[in-house]
C-alpha cells in the first residue's frame, strides 16, 4: 500500500538518514523524496510503499522513533509518483478547459492541510492563472446575423473599446489577413489611431452599439499626398454577408472626400476573396507584385494610376491605416514591378477549386487585408 508521510525531520546532519534507516530496517520502501524549506527547518514530503500491516498511526510512530516531529501520514493512489512540475503543468492543463476547477486540483496538488511557504507560493500562481483564463471564458459574444442591421458610420475615438471588443472575437485568421502579421490583442492606444487617423478616416459597421466591421483609410505619404492605404476588417460571424463591399465602398468614397486621387490595398496573394472585393468595386484597378504582397491600386482620378508603377521602392507600414510591427524589405531600384488587372488575376490564383470554394459574394471569408 502507498503512504504519503509529511514530516518535519530534526534540525541536525543525518536526520533524513535516520529516517530512512528505520524504514529499511522495517521492509518499508521510500519510493520518492520532495523536501519543502520552512522557517522552522526543512519539511520533507516522503512517498513509502509498506506492508498490508501498516497504519497511519504505526508510520506516524516510526517517523517519531527517527526524530521526526510533526508528521501527518495519508494513503495516496501511484498517480503522486510523478515529479511536481509534471503534475503542476497537468494542473493548468485541466484549468485552461475548466478555470473553476482550482480549489479541487489544488487540494490533489497539496494533500494536506497545512502548506508549506512554497505551496503558497505555487498555490497562489495557479489560482493567478486560473482567474485569467476565466476572464477569457467571459469574453461575451457580439451580435451574430439577424439580430440588427449594420448602420455604417464615421468612426470616432469614443469608438476605441468597441473596436478592441471586435479585434477579441475575430479569429486569429481574420486578424492576420488584415495586419499581415499575427495580432493576438489589440491595445486601446492602437484602437484609437485606427478610429480617427491622422488624416484619414474610418468607417465602422455598427449594430446595437457593437462595432461588427472596420474600414480604414489613411495616407501615404511615402507614395504621394494624394495616395490613401485602405484595409478592411470584418468579424467572422458576419463574413460573407457582402458587409466587406459596404465598408470598402464607403471608406473609398470618403478617402476621395477628404482629397485621395487613389487608394492601395496590399493583399495577401491568397486572399482570393479580398481581390474579388476590390474587384466588384467596379472601378479602374492596377495590381502590382510588390515583394510577398499585391499592391492593389484603385483610380479616384483620371490621371491617378499614371505613377502606379513607376514608383520608387518605400518600406511598407509607414501608415496608421495599419500598425507597424516589422518592416517589409523595399523592392530594389532594378526589380521590375508585375503589374496585373482584377481582371486578370487568375494568373496569380493557380487554385481554382480554393477560389471557388470562397464565398459566393467575395466579401471577406477566409481572408482580409
Amino acid at each position: 500500500m502507498l503512504w504519503k508521510i509529511r514530516t518535519e525531520l530534526a534540525d541536525r546532519p543525518g536526520a533524513l538518514a535516520e529516517l530512512a534507516a528505520r524504514c529499511g530496517a522495517d521492509d518499508i520502501n521510500i519510493l520518492s523524496l520532495e523536501v519543502f524549506t520552512a522557517e522552522t527547518g526543512a519539511v520533507d514530503e516522503l512517498v513509502v510503499s509498506a506492508g498490508a500491516g501498516w497504519s497511519a498511526d504505526a508510520l506516524t510512530s516510526l517517523a517519531a522513533e527517527a526524530g521526526c516531529v510533526g508528521t501527518t501520514v495519508r494513503p495516496c493512489q501511484a498517480d503522486v509518483l510523478s515529479d511536481a512540475p509534471t503534475r503542476y503543468l497537468r494542473a493548468v492543463l485541466r484549468l485552461i478547459d475548466d478555470p473553476v476547477a482550482v480549489d479541487e486540483e489544488l487540494g490533489n496538488l497539496q494533500g494536506f492541510d497545512e502548506y508549506t511557504p512554497a505551496e503558497w507560493a505555487r498555490a497562489d500562481v495557479l489560482v493567478e492563472i486560473a482567474g485569467r483564463l476565466a476572464e477569457r471564458f467571459d469574453v461575451v459574444e457580439g451580435p451574430r446575423p439577424g439580430s440588427g442591421v449594420p448602420v455604417l458610420r464615421t468612426a470616432t475615438v469614443a469608438d476605441a473599446d468597441a473596436v478592441v471588443a471586435m479585434h477579441d472575437r475575430c479569429s486569429y485568421e481574420s486578424r492576420t489577413r488584415r495586419y499581415h502579421v499575427p495580432m493576438p490583442k489589440l491595445t486601446a492606444r492602437t484602437a484609437r489611431h485606427l478610429s480617427a487617423p491622422s488624416g484619414g478616416v474610418s468607417v465602422v459597421a455598427d449594430v446595437d452599439g457593437a462595432v461588427i466591421g472596420m474600414a480604414t483609410a489613411a495616407p501615404w505619404e511615402e507614395l504621394g499626398s494624394t495616395t490613401m492605404e485602405v484595409a478592411v476588417l470584418v468579424e467572422d460571424g458576419w463574413q460573407g454577408q457582402g458587409l466587406g463591399l459596404r465598408l470598402l465602398r464607403q471608406v473609398v468614397g470618403e478617402a476621395r472626400t477628404l482629397g485621395a486621387d487613389r487608394v492601395v490595398c496590399l493583399v495577401q496573394p491568397e486572399n482570393h476573396a479580398m481581390l474579388r472585393t476590390l474587384e466588384r468595386l467596379r472601378m479602374r484597378s492596377r495590381v502590382v507584385r510588390d515583394g510577398d504582397s499585391l499592391m492593389v491600386s484603385v483610380a479616384l482620378s483620371d490621371r491617378s494610376l499614371s505613377h502606379a508603377v513607376d514608383r520608387p521602392p518605400v518600406q511598407y507600414r509607414r501608415t496608421r491605416a495599419t500598425p507597424s510591427h516589422r518592416s517589409e524589405p523595399p523592392r530594389s531600384a532594378g526589380q521590375p514591378a508585375r503589374e496585373h488587372t482584377l481582371a486578370a488575376l487568375s494568373a496569380l490564383q493557380p487554385d481554382p477549386d480554393r477560389a471557388r470554394a470562397a464565398d459566393r459574394d467575395g466579401a471577406d471569408r477566409g481572408g482580409r487585408p
